[in-house]
């Protein structure tokens, strides 16, 4: 009796290692496929960069993205609707 108990514990730990693992990479290759979020593949939004450079210690470093720092831009906002409107598309496909 031991021996089946410990049998169906041990082949129900194995079924739920497997479908922990297979569901994840069902994502991934979905998305790799561009079977994920519809079908197609994913189609993010446009990110406009800008020309800003800041001199630090006499190297120049170029932040072609630092307008989405400011959180308080309406621009920024329908940004940020734009891509969780992408991510939450993609969700709900692999749910």
């Amino acid at each position: 009796m031991k021996k089946t108990k410990l049998s169906f514990l041990l082949l129900g730990a194995l079924t739920l290692a497997a479908l922990t693992l297979a569901m994840p990479l069902r994502a991934v290759d979905a998305q790799r496929t561009g079977e994920g979020g519809g079908g197609a593949p994913l189609k993010y939004p446009k990110t406009k960069k800008v020309d800003v450079a800041d001199t630090y210690f006499g190297t120049e470093v170029h932040d072609p993205y630092r307008w989405l720092e400011d959180d308080g831009s309406p621009e920024v906002a329908a940004w940020v609707d734009a891509q969780n409107k992408v991510t939450y598309a993609y969700l709900d496909q692999i749910r």
